[in-house]
């Protein structure tokens, strides 16, 4: 007899009626519910759906990319952000009537559309992207990251590419690869984008994969940071007059400690910016390496659990064993545990970002606009909208 849905649970695959589809889908992954659930299934199983979890973010911001690309009108909105009204997507349905075709049809649209209020075009503007080109080849790149990580949720599921419970149980390792892996690592690479492409971008030059190594995003390259000199990156930064997107008014400075915010914008300055992810990376890439790993170096948290001594109270050395035992064990409370410190996080950081402007977002677009429009070069890549002035 084949298998029916839901095979994690053979109880439930035998009943009649359509709880079989709407509950198997609830509990696909709660995963402690399954049959024949083992601890090192559970980790395995847990370990994989953060690939299928990564590959879903992938493809949802690919698909912004691509759709803005495809439906909007960036190269438009580009040339004028104080008039042209963004659009996020075109609106094919074939339930609207002629009132609503009319009312959604802004401006010069060919057609019904709905404007966008995220941002996205601010924040693409901001970090260097000029063109719908721009914006296919970034929908492409993350594209292939959510193909790339839906292969490794796979594989990681095959009997030759399971970890072991000992690989999930290897504190030290876990807390080197995501300390230097991921936040050191991706705060390098993010300074690295904001150096050589968004503060270029915001200074008048068109930095791309054909000119990256011919633009140098510091007259003197590198040699401050051979000859220690480094804080000839931070002399000549912008002046408060500077036009974002051209080089009226525009230094040299790539690494800035100002402080505060710029005059005209009141956003935050790109080259502080760059400098905090740059100390962001440095911090972190050396705190991945506190922690005792293949190398023999760093710290062990089983003796920095051992030789802590409370000043006082009830958490004594065993009771500290308990806990570091319960916080191996017990999955859930773990992630109550990273959830909460995550939400305090995320929660800082979004009050940081939703407080402050875009750097794009200047007193003297009207200005800028004129200055820049014959720089930006042209996509081949058609749009199905005009301009949609206010």
């Amino acid at each position: 007899m084949a298998l029916r849905f839901p095979k994690f649970s053979q109880g439930l695959a035998q009943d009649p009626t359509t709880r079989r589809i709407w509950f198997g889908i609830a509990t696909a992954h709660d995963f402690e519910s399954h049959d024949d659930i083992t601890e090192e299934r559970l980790y395995q199983n847990i370990f994989a759906s953060h690939f299928g979890q990564l590959a879903i973010i992938f493809l949802w911001t690919s698909g912004n990319l691509f759709h803005v690309a495809w439906q909007g009108n960036f190269e438009s909105w580009v040339q004028d952000p104080l008039h042209v009204r963004p659009i996020a997507h075109a609106i094919w349905d074939p339930h609207f009537g002629q009132p609503a075709v009319e009312a959604f049809t802004r401006g010069g649209a060919l057609g019904p559309v709905n404007i966008a209020y995220s941002g996205v075009y601010q924040w693409w503007y901001t970090i260097g992207l000029r063109t719908n080109e721009d914006l296919y080849t970034g929908a492409l790149f993350l594209l292939f990251l959510s193909a790339i990580s839906l292969i490794a949720g796979w594989l990681h599921l095959q009997p030759k590419w399971k970890p072991s419970v000992s690989w999930f149980k290897n504190a030290e390792s876990r807390l080197n690869h995501h300390l230097s892996g991921l936040f050191g690592v991706s705060s390098l690479a993010w300074t690295g984008h904001l150096v050589h492409v968004a503060i270029p971008g915001s200074r008048g030059q068109y930095v791309r994969w054909n000119n990256f190594l011919d633009v140098l995003p510091h007259p003197q390259g590198l040699g401050p940071l051979f000859t220690g000199q480094w804080n000839l990156y931070a002399q000549n930064p912008d002046s408060s007059r500077h036009l974002f997107g051209t080089s009226q008014g525009a230094g040299t400075a790539i690494l800035t400690l100002l402080g505060g915010f710029h005059p005209q914008t009141q956003s935050l300055w790109l080259t502080d910016i760059a400098h905090h992810h740059l100390a962001i990376a440095f911090i972190f890439l050396v705190a991945g390496h506190m922690y005792r790993t293949n190398f023999g170096i760093g710290h062990s948290m089983k003796d920095l659990l051992e030789a802590h001594i409370p000043p006082g109270g009830r958490l004594g050395p065993r009771e500290r064993k308990e806990m570091a035992s319960s916080f191996e064990t017990l999955i859930s409370e773990r992630k109550y545990m990273f959830l909460l410190a995550l939400f305090v996080l995320l929660l800082c950081g979004s009050i940081l970002v939703f407080a402050n402007r875009f750097s794009s977002l200047s007193l003297s677009d009207l200005e800028r606009s004129q200055q820049i429009s014959s720089r930006i070069p042209k996509s081949s890549a058609p749009s199905v909208t005009d301009e949609i002035k206010n």
